[in-house]
């Protein structure tokens, strides 16, 4: 359940009004387009940019020798 929602302008007079109809709808647009944009094959790894990880080995060679890195 959704209230109306009313939009002033500057002078705070009422410019649009929102009914609890129309924000429903949105809202369950806006929830389809989300669901649908979820990937099922995603493997929840996050990506670090190159120049943190440059920035780590340069930091901490220990961590990484030229076997880690394929050499």
């Amino acid at each position: 359940m959704f209230y109306d929602v009313r939009i002033l302008n500057p002078d705070g007079k009422i410019k649009r009004i929102l009914n609890s109809r129309e924000l429903s709808k949105k809202h369950w647009e806006n929830f389809r387009k989300m669901e649908d944009s979820i990937s099922l094959t995603s493997n929840g790894a996050i990506k670090v940019p190159g120049w943190v990880k440059r920035r780590l080995e340069l930091e901490h060679p220990e961590f990484y020798t030229g076997a880690a890195r394929g050499y």
